[in-house]
């Protein structure tokens, strides 16, 4: 019989994937495991979507992207290996002009991920990893048109998730995209059964569960997003039991 925990309120612990003492064979496996869970949940797929109905918006999307177009840049806090960022780099160059820039706190995943994207025959000028900490004293005018995050905020106390959005905002020339869990019991069911199903790893069946624990209710990441400042959010929810927050970004009228 299949255990649902209580979800009332959120359960936040360390996750194993976050501590730097797992041996590199555990991080491998839990790694390819999640390359395969991102795939089968469309992560990607719907980032760029959702980046693209922004693009349409501001009259800057084409079928093919022109020589010498004015460039997308998107920003990606928390990019981890930058697995995500190339890909959606790679969806989103077919359509629209763009340039990613992914953000991690550790070395050790921006040094991942610029092998990555070496590895992958891409530029820094098309994708480009920092070490940054994005809640830290850093300079908060804007640096990007898009700033996004994804499977990132359920890693936080609430209150330095209000810094984190209100920082994006003010970092952003145009929208900010955050898409994460949401902490239902079919989210924690689809999570349970879906890491087991598509990973060996014991480290990505602890995390994947205890992510949705972790995450916010789609109620609350509208506070959230209310207390940050980002004035008119849309939340959509999307498959498999997540959200995303979209906030735009009000012209300045003349």
């Amino acid at each position: 019989m299949l255990f649902f925990p209580d979800l009332k309120s959120r359960h936040l612990v360390p996750e194993q994937m976050d501590d730097p003492n797992l041996p590199a064979s555990d991080h491998q496996l839990a790694l390819r495991g999640l390359r395969r869970i991102n795939r089968f949940s469309g992560t990607v797929s719907y980032l760029s979507s959702t980046i693209l109905d922004l693009a349409r918006q501001e009259d800057r999307v084409c079928t093919v992207p022109a020589s010498g177009e004015m460039p997308w840049v998107l920003l990606d806090i928390g990019c981890a290996n930058g697995e995500n960022l190339i890909a959606l780099y790679r969806q989103l160059a077919k359509r629209i002009a763009v340039r990613c820039i992914g953000w991690d706190i550790s070395p050790y995943a921006i040094q991942s991920a610029k092998e990555q994207a070496l590895s992958s025959g891409l530029s820094e000028e098309q994708v480009r990893f920092e070490v940054v900490d994005a809640l830290g004293p850093i300079d908060p005018a804007p640096q990007a048109d898009i700033v996004m995050n994804s499977l990132f905020m359920h890693h936080f106390e609430e209150s330095a998730v209000v810094r984190l959005l209100t920082r994006s905002a003010q970092l952003a020339r145009v929208a900010v995209v955050a898409d994460d869990l949401n902490r239902t019991q079919l989210g924690w069911f689809l999570a349970k059964t879906g890491c087991w199903l598509l990973s060996r790893s014991p480290v990505v069946h602890f995390d994947g569960p205890q992510s949705v624990r972790a995450a916010f209710t789609c109620a609350e990441i509208a506070s959230i997003a209310e207390r940050a400042g980002l004035v008119d959010a849309h939340l959509m929810r999307h498959w498999p039991e997540r959200y995303a927050l979209v906030w735009r970004r009000q012209p300045v009228r003349s």
